[in-house]
């Protein structure tokens, strides 16, 4: 009997060494299904007169070095792309750290993401990566000043186009900011669609 009991304890113990070998990062990163959020952008669009076949959405709980910028197929409620994407410095207040952003504002010159529904809003010249940007409109209490902030969706050459977790990216002065070849993967996207929402949350 005791021989068993200690067949039993190390094959448990070694049955979650392993679970944690392979699965060790954070909840926050595990796979998601992100159920509730694509029936809110649903809602949100329906409700509004948005674009209900395609839709942006970031999570910023998932490490920097991860994907976290997910391109919405509303119809199907499915992700059918993901990309990495900066998140604001926060110079102004409590600074966030390059892994996850903890710190959200929609205060000028906070230099933080937002957090809330936006409409990806007209084409423009930028002088960032790939030099055009899309205008970001807040359209919730939280956000609502991302025009004034000139917080908006571009790219930048030090975004890579692959994840790089353990690694960080670098912060952005509040805009959502990925790189270049994934904005003009976008830019196709948007140049067929209109009235999209981008959904930024933890």
């Amino acid at each position: 009997m005791k021989i068993l009991i200690y067949i039993l304890t190390i094959i448990n113990f070694s049955c979650g060494n392993f679970t944690l070998k392979s699965n060790n990062l954070p909840i926050s990163e595990k796979k998601k299904t992100y159920k509730e959020e694509i029936s809110r952008i649903k809602t949100f669009a329906e409700t509004n007169g948005y674009n209900q076949k395609t839709a942006f959405m970031v999570d910023y709980s998932i490490h920097s070095g991860r994907n976290r910028f997910f391109v919405i197929n509303l119809e199907t409620n499915t992700i059918s792309r993901s990309a990495l994407v900066c998140h604001g410095s926060c110079k102004d207040d409590d600074r966030n750290d390059n892994d996850i952003a903890t710190n959200f504002s929609n205060k000028s010159g906070s230099l933080c993401s937002t957090l809330g529904m936006s409409l990806i809003s007209y084409r423009a010249y930028s002088s960032w990566g790939g030099n055009y940007k899309y205008w970001l409109e807040g359209l919730e209490e939280s956000n609502k000043n991302m025009r004034s902030r000139v917080v908006v969706l571009h790219s930048w050459e030090g975004v890579p186009d692959e994840e790089i977790y353990p690694k960080t990216l670098a912060m952005s002065w509040g805009c959502p900011t990925i790189s270049l070849s994934f904005l003009a993967e976008l830019d196709e996207i948007l140049k067929e669609e209109s009235n999209v929402l981008l959904y930024s949350f933890e």
